[in-house]
């Protein structure tokens, strides 16, 4: 029965990220980066669409959402195998350029000091390949709502777009049950 639980929350994660992967086409066999693991939600929900992903966040970071026992989470769904993990900040990624075909943050732009998201947002581009995609996920407002209930100190979504700054980027928007997504592509996948 817990595992059925576990299922039905993690629903609505998995519904906005097969939103992202068909717009963006994924192949099974690709390079996936998700950045900010937390309990390993989205991870997991990559995996269980039969991806293999590197997860990470700041082995610093001692917030609420971090640190916590994505493992556990990620075996009672028997997707351990598919899920590795490495310590890193966002906003200096110890990647090689053009290292992923997708760099997803689910619900992790918010949290990112206001002065680090250009940062964050260039190291995406970064270390996506060419024909790769950067994928930003951010809570509609009706999700913060019940957020706030809870943690009411709990930032505004941020908008990815004010990080774009001229670059030959092309945006695309969908609207997820409980994210905004954000997919930035090369407009010249050659660059």
């Amino acid at each position: 029965m817990e595992h059925k639980e576990r299922d039905d929350s993690l629903k609505p994660i998995r519904n906005d990220a097969v939103i992202a992967l068909e717009a963006i086409s994924l192949p099974k066999e690709a390079s996936i980066l998700d950045v900010g693991t937390g309990a390993g939600n989205f991870a997991i929900a990559l995996a269980l669409e039969g991806y293999d992903v590197l997860t990470g966040e700041p082995e610093s970071d001692a917030t609420h959402y971090a640190r916590q026992n994505w493992q556990e989470n990620a075996a009672a769904y028997g997707v351990q195998d598919k899920i590795r993990f490495q310590a890193f900040d966002a906003s200096d990624m110890p990647f090689e350029k053009w290292r992923f075909d997708a760099v997803f943050f689910f619900g992790v732009l918010h949290h990112v000091d206001e002065d680090k998201r250009a940062a964050v947002f260039n190291e995406a581009l970064r270390v996506a390949k060419p024909n790769g995609a950067a994928v930003f996920f951010e809570p509609r407002h009706a999700l913060l709502e019940k957020i706030w209930v809870d943690d009411p100190g709990h930032p505004l979504a941020a908008d990815p777009s004010h990080y774009v700054d001229g670059k030959d980027i092309r945006e695309r928007r969908f609207e997820g049950a409980m994210m905004d997504i954000f997919i930035y592509e090369r407009a010249n996948a050659s660059a």
